[in-house]
């Protein structure tokens, strides 16, 4: 008897094949809440939703950036820094390793254009802040983006960017420079590649190389490593954990070490006699540096800077440190309770010396935090429903009221406040009057002491010699006044005093200026800013 052999039509074939890859392969099309979330593959909602908060962010970023908030001292060293890379040096004085340089790298590569476009008012310190408003604008992006890798919905990845963009404490510092703020945007791509859903080596390898760049930006911001780590090991199988992790180290351990390779080809990685060393800057950091005491004691420069932190904006943060701990019921938000923890630990445990600025870094994870658990509590409030159809709608409804009478809580009484004033005021009018009565009334051939937040302005004004137009910690701090200044402070002829100096003599212990400033006269004043005469002649 002939047998019949069964072969499927080839049409079919070809079909359950096709069917077969698709169902294989990786999903990454559609706003499914879960769905894996990919740029190549981006839905309707989430190009609107970026471009929307990529417009807003902007103009809050660049609107009134001259203005406000005031100039600082740091803002003024990493503008001279990034400005002495253009003539190959790695800062106008001796680079004594307080930071990586790749920060002030990066804002070299990009601060000729504002100059070019007459951005910044005429000064460069301001065109520099439009180079920060760039990274402002991308950290912004990523927000929203790693937010949807983190399986947020459209309406919450997009309510966290809202936080980070209108929160007066993020507002107020991504406008300055800062190198956090330079090291963020990097931080925050390392985490979107390191969630990627994708089996690919190369998303780990560049995590490594991101986060890397983030922390030779600025750092501080390796405190993260370890919420990087354990989004590295949320890998969807075991099998290529492992090389996730290696990939990762191996990439960043690399680009890392040039940091120290580049001090040891100076033959300045150790400490020795008559030269600047790696070793004695970590040393400083970490050990010799006066600290900040601690948070439970009343009046200490930690518990005041806490204090000021929260005085910009205490919703954000109390509201984030609460939404940290209901990260921990959603197994990939688990990592944003890592990076706050990681954050605060040194804060509420330690004492050593702690910068203004170190929040910068954790504010996006505070957001995230907050959009994270809002996006958690919406899916309870889903599951409920479906166990409960007739209380559907007035679930749903009253989450909505609840969520918008929180954000109105939160941007009434000191958001709406605060921004409003950040975007009016005039708050560096009296430092443009001093730097313009120094540049029309002294001498080119006269020496200056500047603080460092109008130094770089001066000095490219006429003077163009840095131990004549000096920056006011280095009589003090840098061993090269003694030979260019042989006469000390008598050879000083007119200090320029703003808010901080008075501040930075007592902390830092800048002697020589005090005595200078004890043998001055004051000959003008515009409001917080004084301008002083020394005395004494310069000696012969």
């Amino acid at each position: 008897m002939a047998t019949t052999e069964l072969k499927p039509d080839p049409p079919a074939a070809a079909a359950g094949e096709r069917n077969a890859r698709a169902a294989s392969a990786p999903k990454h099309r559609g706003t499914a809440h879960g769905a894996p979330f990919s740029l190549r593959y981006l839905p309707l909602w989430d190009k609107i939703a970026l471009a929307a908060l990529t417009v807003t962010a902007a103009v809050l970023s660049l609107w009134n950036l001259d203005g406000a908030p005031s100039y600082q001292d740091d803002e003024g060293t990493y503008t001279s820094q990034a400005f002495a890379v253009h003539s190959g040096t790695l800062a106008p004085y001796t680079y004594w390793y307080d930071h990586p340089p790749l920060g002030w790298i990066q804002i070299a590569a990009l601060n000729w254009l504002p100059n070019l476009l007459g951005l910044g008012d005429g000064t460069t310190i301001g065109a520099t802040r439009y180079v920060i408003s760039v990274y402002f604008v991308a950290s912004a992006v990523l927000l929203y983006i790693v937010g949807r890798r983190l399986t947020m919905r459209i309406p919450f990845a997009a309510l966290t960017t809202v936080l980070f963009i209108l929160s007066p404490l993020s507002l107020v510092l991504g406008r300055q420079i800062y190198l956090d703020n330079i090291g963020v945007p990097w931080l925050l791509l390392a985490f979107y590649l390191a969630l990627s859903s994708r089996n690919a080596l190369w998303h780990h390898v560049g995590a490594g190389i991101c986060f890397a760049i983030a922390v030779l930006s600025k750092e501080t911001l390796s405190i993260f490593g370890p919420a990087l780590l354990l989004a590295l090991m949320y890998r969807p199988k075991w099998s290529n954990r492992s090389f996730s992790v290696v990939g990762f180290l191996t990439a960043g351990g690399l680009l890392l070490a040039f940091y120290p390779l580049s001090a040891l080809l100076r033959n300045e990685l150790l400490s020795g006699p008559d030269h600047v060393s790696l070793q004695d800057a970590l040393a400083y950091q970490l050990l010799n540096r006066s600290g900040s005491g601690t948070i439970f004691e009343a009046g200490s420069s930690r518990a005041e800077l806490l204090s000021g932190w929260l005085y910009f904006d205490k919703y954000l943060i109390a509201a984030g440190l609460a939404a940290a701990v209901v990260c921990l019921l959603r197994r990939q938000s688990r990592i944003l309770f890592i990076a706050i923890a990681s954050f605060a630990t040194p804060i509420v445990l330690g004492q050593g010396y702690l910068p203004a600025m170190y929040i910068i870094g954790v504010i996006p994870f505070l957001a995230l935090a907050c959009g994270s658990a809002v996006d958690i509590a919406w899916s309870g409030v889903e599951r409920l429903a479906r166990r409960t159809p007739g209380l559907t709608r007035p679930l749903r409804t009253g989450f909505v009221a609840a969520l918008s009478a929180s954000l109105l809580l939160m941007s009434l009484p000191q958001w709406f406040e605060q921004d409003r004033t950040l975007l009016t005021a005039q708050t560096n009018s009296n430092w443009r009057s001093a730097m313009t009565w120094v540049q029309d009334n002294v001498s080119r051939s006269e020496v200056v002491l500047a603080p460092y937040s109008m130094w770089h302005d001066l000095n490219s004004s006429g003077w163009n010699n840095a131990w004549t137009m000096i920056a006011t910690e280095k009589p003090d701090l840098d061993k090269q006044f003694d030979i260019e200044r042989p006469g000390g402070w008598r050879e000083i002829r007119w200090i320029i005093v703003g808010p901080s100096v008075m501040a930075n003599i007592d902390s830092l212990g800048l002697t020589r200026v005090k005595t200078a400033l004890q043998n001055s006269e004051q000959v003008q004043t515009f409001g917080e800013w004084t301008v002083h005469r020394v005395i004494n002649p310069p000696s012969n």
